[in-house]
């Protein structure tokens, strides 16, 4: 898994509700890493705890947390914010979520938690000495592949994104942050085209450019295309890839945070609502979008 932050100036010692965390196949990181970032680098912290553990990583590979304050001789709070800085960084990495969830609830109790009895926090803090070790390692991220074909990270990204989306086009893409530019990404949609793996044309009314799509997204664009309003209601965190407000759908855009929402009515925006506000409705007429 690794857990990265698009931002590498960020000095972030503790997460936010905006911190973006990607699950990814270890083995996928090289050319993930190259579409992501390109030839920018992240950079090195000066010295301190964080410079600790990094050099402690790269000495002797992935680490327990409890390991990590060993090795640098720092305090187990310490050894907590230098892995945040370096997660901000982009420089570090975890082997399973489990790593991350041990920081945040870390980071939660820190803030203050309600006082319980005695026995109870005794039990609690017991529980936690015993899985300290098993809530994963921490290593350093792999480099970039140095020497990435062009025209083969570019069909790379293609095919993540048609598996992802089902239809692509370029007015899709504002949410990705991607070193590889729309060009060549086009170029690998023709190529892929070409081959019979994927299918041109016109998908979805109201954009302009190429667009693409998977076979089965056809199948399923024509079963829906064919289907009668029943009234499906879906509701959706903000933060879900799917809440494309203000980019595929019309209307304000809604910020990607956990508290925000979306609603959907078979697949029109009905009705949005952001934390410490109230609900909007939108006309449906005016938010849908025509699937040809």
């Amino acid at each position: 898994m690794a857990v990265l932050v698009s931002d590498a100036k960020r000095s972030g010692l503790v997460p936010s509700r905006a911190t973006p965390i990607t699950l990814a196949l270890r083995d996928d990181l090289p050319w993930l890493l190259r579409a992501a970032r390109g030839d920018l680098a992240p950079a090195e912290p000066g010295p301190g705890r964080t410079q600790d553990v990094i050099d402690a990583l790269r000495q002797r590979g992935a680490l327990f947390r409890p390991d990590l304050a060993a090795v640098t001789g720092r305090l187990p709070s310490e050894v907590e914010e230098a892995l945040w800085d370096g997660v901000a960084r982009g420089l570090i990495t975890a082997d399973g979520f489990r790593a991350v969830r041990s920081l945040l609830q870390r980071s939660s109790s820190n803030g203050g938690l309600r006082s319980r009895p005695s026995g109870l926090r005794g039990l609690r803090q017991g529980r936690s000495r015993n899985t300290a070790g098993s809530a994963g390692r921490w290593s350093l991220l792999p480099s970039p592949s140095a020497a990435a074909d062009p025209d083969e990270l570019a069909e790379a990204v293609a095919e993540q994104l048609i598996v992802r989306w089902g239809v692509v086009f370029h007015d899709l893409l504002a949410r990705e942050n991607l070193a590889v530019p729309w060009r060549e990404i086009l170029w690998a949609l023709r190529r892929m085209e070409a081959r019979g793996t994927i299918r041109g044309g016109r998908f979805v009314a109201g954009f302009s450019g190429e667009q693409f799509a998977h076979p089965d997204a056809i199948d399923v664009l024509r079963t829906v295309r064919k289907q009668r309003p029943a009234g499906e209601r879906v509701q959706i965190s903000a933060a879900d890839p799917l809440n494309v407000t203000s980019i595929v759908l019309p209307g304000p855009r809604i910020p990607a945070i956990p508290s925000n929402t979306v609603t959907y009515v078979d697949g029109v925006v009905a009705s949005a609502s952001t934390a410490g506000a109230g609900t909007g409705e939108a006309s449906a007429a005016e938010a849908a979008r025509t699937a040809s």
